[in-house]
């Protein structure tokens, strides 16, 4: 099962690929592509990145241009999903933007 993107992602992603189209073709498409690769890893092995530090609830893998993604498995019943929650750059204040 593919990973569920909540809304809050979505916007993430979509002021990303605006940010990102000021520098050209390349840019986006290569985030796009680390995304991607992102959600195929979590798909098949959703615990194979860390803890995020400051609050345990979620996980953090770090992409493309230094953009991290903040998510959570939700393993309640008998397959396990992941519900992304937030995509942040790096050397953003992060820590109010994750409750």
């Amino acid at each position: 099962m593919k990973p569920i993107v909540l809304k809050l992602a979505r916007n993430d992603l979509k002021e990303i690929r605006e940010r990102l189209a000021e520098f050209g073709n390349n840019p986006p498409s290569k985030f796009r592509r680390s995304f991607e690769a992102f959600c195929a890893n979590i798909t098949s092995m959703p615990l194979m990145y860390p803890q995020y530090e400051l609050n345990s609830k979620y996980r953090k893998a770090v992409i493309e241009y230094e953009y991290i993604v903040f998510y959570q498995v939700d393993d309640s019943n008998s397959k396990s999903v992941a519900k992304i929650y937030r995509v942040l750059h790096g050397k953003r204040g992060i820590s109010p933007l994750i409750d």
